[in-house]
């Protein structure tokens, strides 16, 4: 048996077919993934559901943040159901992977919720250049989400624009300079 992944080895006859086609996966693995499959599916279904009454609810903006919410979530779910039932066909399912499959719909979630603000601010129109009418928080909240979201880019952006005003930065003063007369064979110099 592999032991990273928890697959059987194929047993083949001489004209190539498997000769046991119940399972890929010992019995403490399918159970392993029978527990996550019903998780993801027990979930997605309680998502749907929770859609469908938050759809009853009067119109108001906090049911369509909910809404967006909830889409994304839906979606993360149906990535990580696609993704689980795909590598389990293909014999690549692996448990490590547990936590993304499960985080990932939490972070879909935020992403809708985030990115129906994000449209709705109208920073996408210019928003930051106009008077905001009243949609302050909103412009708030879409520029701290779209700069925490591309943290590592915005860092980057900066770094470049700090160097062009302030150049590139000298080695620290307490950093040792080698010493290109002294080897390691020699031991110290007097």
């Amino acid at each position: 048996m592999n032991a990273v992944h928890g697959v059987a080895p194929k047993k083949r006859n001489a004209a190539g077919p498997k000769v046991d086609p119940a399972t890929k996966y010992d019995a403490a693995v399918a159970k392993q993934q029978r527990m996550e499959g019903w998780a993801l599916s027990v979930s997605l279904l309680g998502m749907v559901g929770l859609t469908f009454l938050v759809f009853w609810l009067p119109s108001a903006w906090w049911s369509y943040v909910t809404l967006a919410g909830l889409g994304g979530i839906i979606g993360g779910l149906l990535h990580s159901l696609k993704w689980f039932y795909r590598t389990i066909g293909n014999g690549e399912w692996t448990w490590d992977k547990l936590w993304w499959r499960f985080m990932n719909p939490l972070v879909a979630g935020v992403m809708g919720f985030s990115i129906f603000i994000v449209f709705r601010s109208g920073i996408q129109k210019g928003a930051l250049t106009e008077p905001a009418n009243g949609k302050e928080a909103l412009i708030a909240y879409s520029v701290g989400f779209l700069t925490g979201l591309f943290a590592d880019n915005a860092m980057g952006k900066l770094r470049d624009i700090a160097y062009v005003f302030f150049g590139p930065t000298a080695p620290p003063a307490s950093k040792p300079k080698a010493d290109e007369d002294q080897s390691d064979d020699e031991g110290p110099h007097a």
